[in-house]
């Protein structure tokens, strides 16, 4: 027999991404009493709001492990349903944010089965030398001198001959005397 609600699978996905701050979604057949995850491509600095903070649960980030747990002290849950899980505040270190693991319970603390998301694309956080390379993937982040060399102090000569040692003379003459 059974209910069919082990069968019952929930989707995990994102939402928007605005100002450092990204949404995570659920669509979930039964109510949920908590939620454990982990995502690659940004560092998550907070967890909060979202139906999960009108539910009263308790989110948090683990400093070094990067793990969002949110549950409810009082034995609360979010209702059946779509909306918005809790809303993340991240320091972007990669092009795209991928779920690693997620975990998801219901109201009794039995795991829901989860279909998660593909990963979605981050914008560039920085371009610090405006070359439109992202300097996530920038090789050098500045200038190549004559040289190759990455932020170098190698100059051309007047003469256009890197570390050259041709110079302007006092009569405008290139390499003159």
């Amino acid at each position: 027999g059974g209910d069919g609600t082990w069968c019952a699978e929930a989707n995990i996905g994102f939402g928007s991404f605005e100002n450092g701050m990204l949404e995570i979604t659920y669509d979930s057949p039964l109510p949920i009493g908590g939620f454990q995850f982990i995502l690659s491509g940004v560092n998550v600095i907070n967890a909060l709001g979202g139906d999960a903070g009108d539910a009263g649960f308790t989110t948090s980030v683990g400093a070094d492990s990067n793990i969002v747990l949110g549950f409810s002290l009082t034995g609360a849950s979010i209702p059946a349903g779509s909306g918005i899980l809790t809303n993340l505040f991240v320091e972007v270190i990669d092009l795209s944010a991928c779920f690693v693991d997620f975990v998801l319970s219901d109201d009794d603390g039995d795991e829901i089965s989860v279909s998660l998301a593909d990963c979605v694309e981050l914008p560039c956080p920085s371009d610090e030398d405006e070359d439109g390379i992202c300097d996530l993937e920038d090789e050098c982040i500045g200038f190549y001198d004559c040289a190759g060399e990455c932020n170098g102090n190698a100059l051309e000569d007047c003469e256009g001959i890197c570390n050259g040692d041709a110079v302007v003379d006092e009569c405008g003459v290139c390499g003159g005397d």
